[in-house]
């Protein structure tokens, strides 16, 4: 595979984790369990939109890499263009019986940060991409380890942080609107300590053959 799929194959595969845990952690509160239903489908199918917006930030940044340019000659302004598409088509594809009104003004800025942070770290990551170089040895030749947490801290807390909106915008009828209710602070506890989790696993993995190698050369 080349840069830009393998960036996308593990993007994809953070972002499933991410919601899967969450909905798993939120299913085993039994006294929310019941009133998840209305909110289980909408999380699953949202996950991939998301990860297709993600790409199209991703392809971007691979393409500003070659071409020598950064996020201002790109256009943020285009980008964010360019996943509101992303959700359009989402939200003609899917049948569901709740679907969020989203109002771009109530986003704006954290899509923004997403693509910013998103962006950012591409280029940074495609600066040492080397031919033949896996991408757990470019991420170790580009960030530390603590640096590496906490984007990836970054683009979960920032993913959890638009979804709260979006959830926010399903207008529901009374009783689902008090469920709802009591869904969403918990839903959004569970999210910030996901993130947390695994930007705390996927760094262990990635730089624990360099602890190890450490290990053995200071013993």
């Amino acid at each position: 595979m080349n840069e830009l799929d393998v960036l996308d194959e593990k993007n994809r595969e953070m972002v499933h984790e991410f919601s899967s845990r969450c909905i798993g952690r939120i299913e085993g509160h039994v006294p929310l369990k019941a009133f998840l239903a209305p909110f289980h489908r909408f999380l699953e199918v949202n996950v991939e939109k998301e990860a297709d917006k993600d790409r199209l930030i991703i392809e971007c940044a691979v393409a500003a890499h070659h071409d020598g340019t950064d996020l201002r000659a790109v256009s943020r302004e285009e980008l964010f263009e360019k996943t509101k598409h992303v959700d359009a088509a989402f939200l003609k594809k899917v049948s569901l019986p709740l679907l969020p009104d989203v109002r771009y003004q109530d986003i704006v800025d954290i899509r923004n940060k997403r693509i910013d942070v998103l962006f950012g770290t591409v280029c940074d990551l495609m600066k040492n991409w080397k031919e033949h170089h896996s991408f757990s040895e470019t991420v170790r030749k580009t960030y530390s380890p603590e640096q590496f947490r906490k984007i990836i801290i970054d683009i979960l807390q920032l993913y959890r942080l638009e979804t709260m909106v979006v959830s926010a915008s399903i207008k529901l009828p009374f009783p689902a609107r008090k469920a709802k209710d009591l869904i969403e602070p918990r839903l959004n506890a569970i999210m910030a300590l996901v993130a947390e989790e695994i930007a705390g696993e996927y760094t262990g993995k990635i730089f624990a053959a360099v602890v190890e190698m450490s290990c053995r050369d200071r013993t």
